[in-house]
């Protein structure tokens, strides 16, 4: 019998969810460390493949106060992602800033484009860094934002899929 040869999966900023149900699992019971181990098998594997496990493994290493680790993680993150790690540590706990009312040209672009069958490229060109790490990035706030709302448009609008 021939082989059926996987489906070639397009870029997303989505991850399987039971590597994040798996860390989150750890967390709960108290082994932020093995969180830590599983998050950075998988990003070695997969490093592009979506800034939500980085920015768990992120949290996970500032809460820990592994600043070696996160710099490493952080300047890995920022090769893949246009987000700025520069100006503080990414925690879900102290998150600061506005989010994307910082940008509110943005804002004017995606309320054009959010049930047109450009969206889905828009928000791979915000949340991708595709020029070398070059680009001064979104700050964190901002980033979580953008994820957010390319996940609401994934969930409620047949042509961002």
């Amino acid at each position: 019998m021939p082989e059926i040869a996987q489906p070639v999966l397009p870029e997303s900023t989505e991850i399987k969810d039971d590597i994040l149900d798996q860390a989150e699992v750890y967390m709960a019971h108290g082994h932020g460390e093995l969180a830590v181990h599983l998050l950075q098998e998988h990003l070695r594997d997969a490093p592009g493949e979506s800034p939500v496990p980085w920015l768990l493994l992120l949290d996970l290493l500032h809460r820990e106060g592994d600043t070696e680790n996160y710099a490493a993680a952080s300047a890995e993150c920022r090769r893949h992602f246009n987000i700025n790690l520069s100006g503080h540590p990414v925690s879900q706990d102290n998150e600061i800033g506005i989010g994307l009312e910082a940008y509110p040209h943005l804002l004017d672009e995606l309320v054009e484009k959010w049930r047109s069958p450009d969206l889905d490229d828009f928000f791979k060109d915000l949340i991708y860094d595709h020029r070398g790490g070059t680009r001064m990035g979104f700050e964190p706030s901002a980033y979580r934002d953008l994820l957010l709302l390319r996940a609401i448009a994934h969930d409620v609008l047949p042509l961002a899929a």
